[in-house]
């Protein structure tokens, strides 16, 4: 696999995301249905912080398909492997994992607010999970490459950012929150 298929697929997706959260929002004359339970000055607090995570991905994104040559990103691997030449098929899987999920986020919540069931609450969290989790990876996946490779911390930092909104507030504090 070819990072440019990542870049791609990545670049696709994306925007896909953005016009289901738009379609979303606009499902419900009052949008603010999605926050569920969550104190309105705590929304206050989080919605600043998705702009947080949004530069942490694009920190992410310049390293991975800009700064990094085809090589570089290819010596990705996880701290408890070795180096084997693949880590342009686990960036595409971490990518996979949290754009995909991040795109039926909303819709799988209206459909949960317009008819409440188990089943669409366990798939809402099993998403926000995967996402969450996703976010974490980044980090993960290029932990073993921050002495070796030049802005290796940047990548981490920008995980850091992505997964404190992702993970944190998405995952945990919305789950918690929400008027399951």
């Amino acid at each position: 696999m070819m990072r440019k298929t990542v870049f791609w697929f990545a670049n696709i997706v994306g925007p896909l995301i953005l016009l289901s959260y738009w379609r979303g929002v606009g499902a419900f004359d009052d949008p603010s249905v999605y926050w569920g339970n969550v104190p309105e000055g705590m929304q206050s607090f989080i919605v600043p912080w998705m702009f947080v995570a949004a530069a942490g991905y694009l920190l992410m994104m310049h390293r991975f398909f800009l700064a990094w040559t085809e090589e570089e990103v290819a010596s990705l691997h996880w701290p408890w492997k070795e180096n084997d030449g693949k880590g342009v098929q686990r960036l595409f899987t971490l990518y996979a994992a949290f754009l995909l999920t991040s795109l039926v986020w909303i819709d799988l919540t209206r459909i949960y607010i317009e008819g409440p069931s188990m089943l669409v609450a366990v798939a809402i969290v099993a998403v926000l999970w995967t996402a969450g989790l996703a976010a974490v990876g980044f980090g993960v996946l290029v932990w073993p490459a921050r002495e070796r490779l030049s802005g290796a911390n940047i990548v981490l930092t920008g995980s850091f950012m992505l997964s404190i909104q992702c993970t944190w507030w998405d995952a945990i504090y919305w789950v918690l929150n929400f008027a399951w």
